[in-house]
């Protein structure tokens, strides 16, 4: 496989020190739901919209250069084809409300564990985390034969549920989100998913 690295747009100044670009590691920007209608047309269902995420240059290429994936969608889901910078996309619905499911890719770390827990956190309105405090929140788990982490965050209306996982130097999202009922109706479903994913590896 691979590894892209997405490099700076500019060395300020084109500075004769700027002959080796350093890769630019990316902290994901803060995710916002669209509101699904046009102004002044009535929605048609109280579903959520789908949340949308500002695409910083350069991280479209690098969804699209990772690695292929397969996995084993669980019943009830509803699979929708990839978009932007979504490996996969899923949606459940119940009597609670509607959970969507999304699988991300970035290059590097984004930022570290600590941040994109506290990312997540802050999404489904809980207050950020130390250190300490990730393994209140966090258990190890298997994902395509790699060591990763399952994140369960129940939050006051809404939940996340998420694997996240370090793949060959970049960092893979598979992530939950909707009302709280729901995400916790669909757990076992959850880690069932994240145990089928496979994802191409050429490095064995």
């Amino acid at each position: 496989m691979k590894i892209y690295f997405i490099p700076a747009l500019v060395c300020a100044g084109l500075l004769a020190g700027c002959e080796k670009p350093e890769p630019t590691t990316y902290t994901i920007p803060k995710e916002v739901r669209g509101s699904g209608t046009m102004s002044g047309e009535a929605a048609p269902t109280p579903a959520p919209a789908p949340q949308r995420m500002e695409v910083l240059p350069g991280m479209k290429e690098a969804a699209q250069a990772a690695p292929e994936l397969t996995y084993t969608v669980p019943e009830g889901w509803e699979e929708f084809p990839p978009q932007s910078v979504r490996k996969a996309n899923f949606r459940v619905s119940d009597a609670s409300g509607q959970a969507e499911i999304a699988v991300t890719v970035f290059p590097g770390d984004v930022g570290g564990t600590l941040a994109n827990v506290n990312r997540w956190r802050g999404q489904v309105g809980l207050d950020p985390l130390t250190e300490e405090g990730l393994n209140t929140v966090t258990r190890e788990i298997v994902i395509s034969a790699h060591g990763g982490l399952l994140v369960d965050l129940p939050g006051p209306e809404q939940s996340i549920l998420g694997g996240i996982l370090r793949f060959h130097g970049d960092t893979w999202f598979f992530k939950m989100q909707g009302p709280k009922a729901t995400v916790a109706a669909q757990a076992s479903a959850m880690e069932t998913f994240l145990g089928s994913v496979q994802i191409e590896d050429q490095h064995h």
